[in-house]
């Protein structure tokens, strides 16, 4: 049976997530007196946290004014993470990279354990600077289980350490920088993109090519968008029935070299694709619609700007199609 998540409901959930992060929460309880690199200082589990704080020269940032949700690895969380990068300690990590590991750990807004839950699948903004001047990576959550999950590949252990300055959550594996294959492979939205770009498409190591430097622009298609694609052929139930050089083009066409945010898009400016056709785009009223090299105008941006290390994904809610004259 196909299946699709609405777009609706994911624009939905966007739209409280943007809401909420950009306000302060009222947590639950009364905040401690101290600061978060206070409590983080108190708590022995935290220690090589707190060493590369001091390392960065964020104690400041932590110890200070502001509201901020930390997502603070335990220590047993950075030995794996030294581990698995040959460093003999927090030390040897050079230190630009390793201040902006731990920015993409904290958020700008205190977030509790209920509101992740609340918003259930969604993304947050870290204060990691992403791969062009201005921008911040993006953070995914999961909150749908009984652990909150990050980006896929850490989990919350510790809820709701309140502080005099935010909030603090363990979690037991460092995050690490996120790619926009991050994205893709562990939101819901993109099951099937996700389907398209692995096992329906073996001769192209799209996961390979999309983890790489880049910067790519991602034009990811809904669940919704390629149910309304196999419903154009009778053939087709899943995208692995369709033609793979085809499907290698059309995927292809979703794909420009370029880190292309939404406030960079301007009326009737084209993008060329990796497939080698351009796309336009069209602004009307805070709407941005794609025609596609097919000369479909109707493909809406409905979520944009989910920033990864290495590019920037957008959610659209048609495949784009492209010139099949040539």
């Amino acid at each position: 049976m196909k299946k699709y998540l609405s777009i609706k409901h994911f624009l939905i959930l966007a739209l409280i997530a943007f809401t909420v992060l950009a306000c302060n929460n009222d947590d639950d309880g009364a905040p401690s007196g101290e600061t978060i690199f206070e409590i983080a200082s108190a708590n022995p589990n935290l220690s090589t946290l707190v060493e590369a704080l001091e390392l960065t020269d964020l104690v400041n940032t932590l110890d200070g004014p502001g509201t901020f949700t930390v997502l603070a690895p335990t220590n047993a969380a950075f030995d794996l993470f030294l581990a698995s990068g040959n460093f003999a300690g927090i030390g040897d990590v050079p230190v630009t990279v390793l201040r902006e590991l731990l920015l993409n750990h904290v958020i700008g807004s205190s977030i509790d354990a209920l509101t992740f839950r609340t918003l259930a699948r969604n993304y947050a903004e870290t204060l990691a600077e992403g791969p062009t001047s201005g921008t911040n990576l993006s953070l995914y959550f999961d909150a749908t289980g009984a652990a909150i999950e990050l980006n896929g590949a850490s989990s919350v252990v510790d809820e709701n350490v309140q502080a005099s300055n935010g909030i603090i959550h363990t979690v037991d594996a460092v995050i690490d920088f996120p790619t926009v294959v991050t994205f893709v492979t562990n939101d819901i939205n993109f099951i099937t993109l996700t389907e398209a770009l692995t096992t329906a498409t073996p001769n192209t190591d799209f996961a390979s090519i999309l983890s790489g430097t880049g910067p790519f622009t991602v034009f990811a298609p809904a669940e919704i968008a390629f149910e309304t694609l196999l419903d154009t052929n009778a053939n087709w139930n899943t995208v692995d029935d369709i033609e793979e050089g085809l499907l290698t083009a059309v995927l292809q066409h979703h794909v420009v070299n370029d880190n292309l945010r939404s406030e960079d898009i301007t009326d009737q400016s084209t993008a060329t694709t990796l497939e080698g056709d351009d796309i336009t785009f069209s602004l009307s009223i805070g709407d941005v619609t794609i025609t596609d090299g097919s000369g479909n105008s109707d493909i809406l941006l409905a979520v944009d700007n989910i920033q990864a290390s290495n590019g920037v994904i957008h959610l659209i809610t048609k495949v784009m199609i492209p010139d099949t004259t040539n």
